[in-house]
């Protein structure tokens, strides 16, 4: 009960001390809508450009233009992408390579007046940067490119340039690996052509034996030396018999090698169909995302808003002038109350 009747002579009080200051709160008041509005002319206005886009559900040429067999929305390139590629696509935007791309295609350290010998001139840089251009997600799994500066057309442009360029980037990562790939694949390819020659080289020598076909020589041999055998005919059976000795001596060879260049040429066209694959994600420029709204130049000031300044400005005043008077009239009080004491100690 006393600490809401302290409470209430508590605002009581500073209602009755609003009363008997009103003209000089009124005063500070107007002061600082005029010198607030001033202050608000003074500053330069920045334009606002955005940038909507939605990342791809699927990057690889090879999965989505080169893969045979049942459909996959997953690999559709007119499907857009899931929570997770949005978050690669924001990873990206915010990247250093971004940042120092527009620093240098619009000159950004005279944009915003840097002196280069100054000491952390870049770290000002940066910070303006980070500032005047911000992305955030949609709430429909799209990315929001927001770009506020003093030119309402390099605004957009910047924007714009932002989407242009993701693409590049996102390009120079993915081939970072491909090429890799490429090169690791290529390698496959050449050391398996060179296997494939030595056992080819290695046939022919065999063949030079008169080993060409060792079943269908085999079994023609055999019914022919049977036939002559149970004719009498030795000498034919003779030279049939040589000729067997001489598929029974070459014929496994020739089956091992021509068996395993088959084997290989089989491995072949699959690493074939992966080179193809890489080849086509290392070098082929597909949009790795879909541009929903493109920036134009604001024809409308973003910032400053005046109306803000002038509110906030005037509140924060007369909340600072309320504050002093408080103090002044607390302070009054104590020293009145010390006086008093005083006065019944003698």
């Amino acid at each position: 009960m006393e600490e809401h009747t302290k409470k209430t002579n508590t605002s009581v009080g500073v209602i009755a001390l609003i009363i008997k200051w009103w003209k000089q709160l009124l005063v500070v008041a107007v002061s600082a809508m005029v010198v607030s509005l001033l202050v608000s002319f003074l500053i330069k206005p920045k334009y606002k450009s955005t940038v909507v886009m939605m990342p791809t559900a699927s990057n690889a040429v090879s999965q989505m233009l080169l893969e045979d067999g049942n459909y996959n929305e997953f690999l559709d390139p007119s499907q857009f992408g899931d929570d997770m590629k949005v978050d690669h696509m924001l990873q990206i935007l915010n990247s250093r390579q971004i940042k120092d791309h527009l620093i240098t295609t619009f000159d950004l350290i005279n944009y915003y007046e840097l002196d280069t010998n100054k000491k952390y001139w870049q770290t000002k840089l940066y910070k303006y940067l980070q500032s005047d251009i911000t992305f955030s997600r949609t709430n429909f799994m799209g990315v929001e490119i927001k770009v506020a500066m003093k030119n309402p057309q390099l605004a957009a442009d910047v924007a714009n340039e932002i989407a242009d360029y993701y693409d590049t980037l996102k390009r120079e990562i993915i081939q970072q690996r491909t090429v890799a790939a490429l090169q690791i694949v290529r390698a496959e390819m050449d050391s398996l052509e060179i296997l494939v020659t030595d056992l080819s080289d290695s046939l022919s020598r065999i063949m030079q034996h008169g080993v060409y076909d060792y079943e269908t020589q085999s079994e023609r041999l055999y019914q022919q030396y049977v036939k002559e055998l149970s004719s009498g005919n030795t000498a034919a059976c003779n030279r049939l018999k040589e000729q067997l000795q001489i598929l029974e001596q070459w014929g496994p060879a020739y089956v091992s090698l021509r068996d395993r260049i088959m084997n290989i040429r089989e491995m072949q066209q699959g690493i074939q169909a992966r080179y193809l694959g890489v080849s086509a994600d290392a070098q082929y420029e597909m949009s790795q995302k879909f541009v929903v709204e493109r920036a134009i130049a604001a024809d409308k000031k973003f910032y400053p808003k005046k109306s803000a300044i002038v509110i906030v400005s005037t509140l924060c005043a007369l909340a600072l002038a309320l504050f002093f008077i408080l103090c002044q009239a607390s302070l009054k009080e104590i020293y009145q109350e010390v006086n008093h004491r005083i006065a019944e100690d003698k």
